[in-house]
């Protein structure tokens, strides 16, 4: 997963939230070590442009940002690290690509780094740190950014006199944030209505959908699908390697169940979409969705009049969770003022600026900041305290997806078969027949799972 806020809305943040620094003593720009920063074009390189700009100011080094294209990133930081090229000091990795980087020596451990910054390091989320910082005993890196998943809705509609009576008397439970999957399709059924229908007891001038769906042919699809493939206590490889075909097929008949209440879009789009529905006043919740996209879905309080936003945990609080990872290629030719960079980047200041800018912070002394964590704020904070119980109710989880050295290479396979059953080219049972068929393929038979 890759999520993103829109292009400029962290800029212009960081632009007021960061003060300037003054420029590094005793350095001129012809002494500066050079490092080369491979990481997302767009949102995520223009929001640190001041962080990068804060590092040089305190270090004698000059880096390179180097913008790539969020589907071109994974191929390319590929080809230079087979290639040993040094072409990248630092690279971004999603947290399905750490094991397959760390496994075949494409990054360095940094756990001798920080073997005297425990503090720091203790200081990421716990929950997300093993998930994208560790692998098989070594540390390799620091996230930056969470997309974790979880619940956005219209609190609204939820809260209004109206629907909560006719919710009670239609399925004889009141209506409330779900706490199961089952709840939340009801909840997906009760708020689909077609134009001239009410809603809050007002006509409507056009249809509305009761859930937004990420069913585009993106990687998003799979993201959606795992918390409640989770929530069922499979993952989408067992501990021996496979893909647990009845398992997937379940988690996919009950997300086709719930197509038919989300807008005939939801085949095209992924979670940009998915927030241009819901600003646009077309749906009621999300499904399983990234938290990085509250600022965006706030918003919606001024483009749709009378609405209130609220988020949450996800159903049976299981959820896609992870990270960006800031890792050291093994080819670089400076790794101290790599390791020095993503240590920075990482740290307690910059993420600080950072969540001011509205970006989604790693780090617990950030995420529980007074100022960041209060529940009833609809700032474009407000979700922090919604990932501090996110990461508490998932504490410990891992997933063997995220274990392999092959979980890259799956993950970009993943939506193939499951977007075409949610288009309804095959069903449930071919599509995790041609998922289980093609992750053999590509690991050669059951996949390696590295504990």
């Amino acid at each position: 997963m890759k999520s993103m806020l829109k292009k400029g809305f962290l800029v212009a943040a960081l632009m007021t939230t960061t003060a300037p620094v003054a420029m590094a003593q005793e350095c001129v720009d012809a002494d500066r070590v050079p490092i080369t920063w491979s990481t997302i074009a767009g949102f995520y390189t223009d929001a640190m442009a001041n962080l990068v700009a804060g590092f040089e100011a305190k270090n004698c080094v000059k880096v390179n940002v180097i913008n790539i294209d969020n589907s071109q990133l994974y191929n390319k930081q590929v080809i230079e690290m087979v290639g040993q090229t040094g072409a990248y000091d630092v690279v971004t990795l999603e947290t399905s690509e750490k094991a397959e980087f760390a496994e075949n020596g494409f990054i360095l451990p940094m756990t001798d780094y920080f073997a005297d910054k425990k503090a720091q390091l203790d200081d990421v989320a716990p929950t997300l740190a093993a998930l994208t910082t560790q692998y098989k005993g070594d540390v390799w890196g620091l996230p930056y950014y969470t997309y974790t998943a979880g619940y956005i809705y219209r609190a609204d509609l939820f809260e209004d006199a109206t629907e909560k009576e006719a919710f009670k008397k239609r399925f004889n439970y009141d209506l409330a944030v779900p706490t199961t999957w089952a709840q939340h399709r009801d909840i997906a059924e009760f708020f689909t209505r077609k134009a001239g229908e009410t809603l809050k007891g007002e006509a409507l001038a056009k249809d509305f959908y009761g859930v937004g769906l990420m069913a585009g042919p993106f990687p998003e699809i799979q993201d959606e699908m795992s918390g409640v493939l989770w929530s069922q206590g499979a993952d989408w490889l067992t501990d021996e390697g496979k893909v647990p075909v009845d398992a997937v097929e379940k988690a996919m008949n009950d997300y086709l169940a719930l197509m038919k209440f989300a807008p005939p879009a939801a085949l095209t789009v992924t979670y940009d979409g998915v927030m241009n529905q819901m600003k646009d006043g077309q749906i009621a919740q999300t499904y399983s969705f990234f938290l990085d996209q509250w600022p965006n879905a706030v918003t919606t309080e001024t483009s749709v009049p009378g609405a209130k936003m609220g988020v949450a945990e996800a159903p049976e609080k299981k959820a896609y969770i992870g990270g960006f990872l800031l890792a050291v290629s093994a080819s670089s030719a400076h790794p101290q003022e790599a390791m020095d960079f993503v240590a920075y980047i990482g740290g307690h200041d910059a993420q600080m600026e950072f969540a001011k800018a509205g970006g989604t912070s790693t780090l617990m002394s950030v995420l529980s900041d007074p100022a960041f964590a209060a529940p009833e704020s609809h700032t474009k904070t407000g979700h922090f305290s919604t990932l501090l119980k996110i990461f508490d109710s998932m504490k410990g989880f891992r997933s063997n997806l995220f274990d392999t050295p092959f979980g890259a290479k799956i993950y970009n396979t993943m939506q193939i078969p499951l977007q075409s059953a949610a288009a309804g080219q095959i069903d449930a049972r071919a599509a995790a027949e041609q998922l289980a068929a093609e992750v053999e393929k590509i690991c050669g038979g059951p996949c390696p799972i590295g504990k």
